[in-house]
């Protein structure tokens, strides 16, 4: 009897100690969530401005001197996004301005649902600050916005590159966008604090995940992308900072659902209406911006130029050639009328 009863306390006493230890466990992985998504918030508030417009308010961030580019960000996104892809332009000598655009962090949604007042917004903030005209970078989500701002206030947008931007509507599937599939996907805050975990772990493999987004790229290409990035300190930095834009996604939540709502029927773009010089920029593998798609978006802009980047998918740019990508983007965005692309930068690219 003594034998039973000394086994009993024993196992009580080891499954208090399992459970003591489990709840510090959780109770350290709670602190450390926490502690990450307050310095994410932090950071985020202290790198942007907020502006009351007509429309309402707006968060965007200003960096640089020289000719502006204004980034519009995709979804999930924010104006940290659109300093991502404008780090490259600013080594390029470009001001570079970047918006949240409505729903998204500090942005309130009631500033701009559709892509029309969206735009309307960000014409709204550059008379704000007093800038004339700039060259506009649209980015996926955000290449709605970027046409109707050369559509609505052909004034202020002296050139217009998109990168994978929608060139169709998205149709009326539940799940229809980019963004909310990632939102779905990640399951909240708490999926973005373990992909941020992943990133230090294994930034190798959640690379080659990241150029599925979007994608039909197999995995043996998703690797050999995912292999060059890490390659190359730049490209390591970008898609590293790109994954980064996501997180934390409850501030993002609200663009997020509009976006997937809005661009299930997005504006048609009518022929001749965009004056504005326009390159287009599409992966070979990408399936939300199919190629045949870009050439009926660029035929309705006079002079638009269509760009296949061979063995990409939805993110662009990437590969060993990003960087020339990059020179051509620039010198477009500065002049143009005079900017040529070599067709040495993208083999892969047609024509109709």
């Amino acid at each position: 009897m003594n034998s039973r009863l000394r086994r009993k306390k024993r196992s009580g006493f080891r499954l208090i100690i399992t459970w003591t230890l489990i709840s510090l466990l959780l109770l350290g992985t709670a602190g450390l969530f926490t502690e990450w998504k307050k310095t994410r918030l932090d950071d985020l508030e202290s790198g942007s401005s907020l502006v009351l417009l007509p429309q309402g308010v707006m968060e965007f961030a200003d960096r640089g001197d020289g000719p502006v580019a204004l980034v519009i960000h995709g979804s999930p996104g924010g104006y940290d996004q659109g300093l991502v892809y404008g780090k490259e332009l600013s080594k390029r000598g470009f001001r570079i301005l970047s918006i949240s655009r409505p729903g998204y962090l500090r942005t309130p949604l009631l500033t701009g649902l559709t892509a029309e007042d969206q735009a309307d917004a960000i014409d709204s903030l550059l008379q704000y600050l007093n800038i004339r005209r700039c060259a506009v970078l649209g980015v996926s989500e955000g290449s709605p916005c970027a046409l109707q701002l050369a559509l609505r206030h052909p004034d202020k947008v002296g050139s217009l590159v998109l990168l994978s931007p929608l060139a169709v509507s998205l149709g009326f599937n539940p799940i229809a966008s980019i963004g909310y599939k990632l939102f779905h996907d990640l399951t909240g805050d708490w999926g973005c604090w373990l992909l941020m975990l992943r990133l230090k772990m294994n930034p190798s493999q959640l690379f080659a995940e990241m150029m599925k987004i979007g994608s039909s790229l197999k995995p043996s290409g998703c690797n050999a992308l995912a292999s060059e990035a890490m390659a190359s300190p730049d490209q390591r930095a970008f898609l590293g900072d790109l994954a980064r834009s996501i997180t934390p996604l409850s501030p993002r939540e609200p663009g997020i659902l509009n976006d997937n709502a809005q661009l299930k029927d997005i504006p048609v773009i009518a022929k001749d209406s965009i004056q504005t010089p326009t390159l287009l920029l599409v992966g070979e593998h990408d399936d939300s911006s199919p190629y045949e798609a870009q050439l009926r978006l660029a035929s309705q802009i006079p002079g638009a130029r269509v760009l296949l980047i061979e063995r990409a998918g939805h993110i662009l740019p990437i590969g060993s050639k990003s960087a020339q990508t990059w020179d051509s983007i620039a010198n477009f965005m500065k002049a143009p009328s005079l900017s040529s692309i070599q067709r040495s930068l993208i083999p892969a690219e047609k024509s109709e």
